[in-house]
């Protein structure tokens, strides 16, 4: 993604999914980002915890949900889903 930006501030970008600390992802999220990339899971975590806001997002996009799909983890998609489109707004843009 740096290489998409014209300058170093452009725009900040995370990526979240387990098997990390979860409380540096938290940090960042607490600096601001516009482009949020997640895995379901992780995203999840992120919900439940009350750690992610939706509302001031640019863009979202879930990380290996159509893997998620074919294993049966339908369920935590559409859990996912409503959280990020009961905000929608002519700029979100959600991608899966």
């Amino acid at each position: 993604m740096n290489t998409l930006k014209h300058t170093p501030n452009e725009f900040n970008v995370i990526t979240v999914y387990g098997g990390v600390d979860i409380h540096e992802q938290i940090r960042e999220l607490r600096r601001g980002v516009d482009i949020f990339v997640g895995t379901t899971g992780r995203v999840l975590d992120h919900i439940e915890r009350r750690t992610i806001e939706f509302s001031s997002l640019k863009s979202v996009i879930l990380d290996e949900a159509d893997q998620m799909m074919k294993l049966g983890f339908k369920e935590d998609i559409e859990k996912v889903n409503p959280k990020v489109l009961k905000l929608d707004h002519e700029s979100r843009q959600v991608k899966c």
